[in-house]
């Protein structure tokens, strides 16, 4: 998923900065806000993976083992 440069530039010089906790507090009320409309959702219900489903799932799972090692290791 692609990002625009509002949002890039809003996590970069805002939320990032935020200790941990903030930004989960952050993340559960951007959650609940969504919650709060589903109906609202463009939802694809399909059963097939596209080939953007699969580098999504490929770039997080590389992301999250390398953040693993790098815990390990220290």
């Amino acid at each position: 998923m692609q990002t625009t440069g509002v949002v890039q530039q809003i996590y970069e010089t805002d939320v990032k900065n935020l200790p941990v906790i903030e930004r989960l507090l952050l993340v559960k009320l951007v959650m609940d806000d969504l919650m709060s409309s589903p109906a609202t959702w463009i939802v694809d219900e399909s059963d097939m993976w596209s080939e953007e489903d699969y580098a999504d799932l490929t770039r997080v799972s590389l992301v999250y083992a390398a953040q693993s090692l790098g815990e390990q290791t220290q």
